[in-house]
């Protein structure tokens, strides 16, 4: 059937209407998959979000947990100069206390700069730095025997961490003296490290 102008016109209307409610259509559909778009990029946010809540959530849990677990052996350790800044004059006042207890001929020492401390052992203790500074130090014996009990008596003394670097011993020479009743047989020349473990400080390389 053809159509007539009076037809077209009579069904103009109706079309716009058509093509406006198509257009509509199609702008509705257009926005509600951009909304859907964002909203779930916003869901996707939010779960990132919560995950990472989570993680920090068990990462202060578990450091909670550390510092409850190893509480009691930092205090230990701090109360024995290990943690902090160097205790040189505790470690001088050590040296002579377990000098004195003995009963020994005194010691002499000198002690070294302090520099960082490279052992396998310690090669990655995250924000912290171990230190040791050589300490040197010569000691007149009666037997080799006393160089184990001096050690073992400056232990006691709690002044600090250390470790025995080397020893050398040689004999005293063999004049007498008569108004002495005991004499130094021995000379002991040792050196330590003594330890210390302080935070990182702002721009230190590790």
């Amino acid at each position: 059937m053809k159509l007539t102008g009076t037809d077209w016109q009579s069904l103009r209307t109706p079309l716009l209407a058509l093509a406006a409610a198509v257009l509509a259509s199609v702008a509705l559909v257009f926005f509600t998959r951009q909304e859907l778009a964002q909203e779930k990029n916003r869901h996707v946010r939010q779960e990132d979000a919560l995950r990472e809540a989570q993680a920090r959530l068990q990462k202060s849990g578990d450091e909670k947990e550390k510092i409850l677990r190893y509480r009691a052996s930092y205090l230990v350790l701090q109360q024995r100069g290990f943690v902090g800044e160097e205790q040189r004059i505790n470690w001088v006042d050590a040296l002579r206390a377990a000098s004195l207890s003995l009963k020994m001929f005194g010691v002499n020492y000198q002690i070294e700069a302090q520099q960082p401390y490279q052992s396998p052992a310690v090669s990655d203790a995250g924000q912290y730095r171990v230190h040791h500074s050589l300490m040197k130090i010569s000691l007149d014996l009666l037997h080799e025997e006393d160089i184990m009990r001096f050690l073992t008596a400056l232990d006691e003394q709690r002044a600090g961490i250390f470790s025995l670097r080397e020893c050398s011993v040689r004999r005293q020479g063999a004049g007498k003296i008569e108004h002495v009743r005991v004499q130094p047989n021995l000379q002991a020349d040792c050196s330590l490290a003594w330890l210390s473990i302080s935070e990182a400080k702002r721009g230190e390389n590790p």
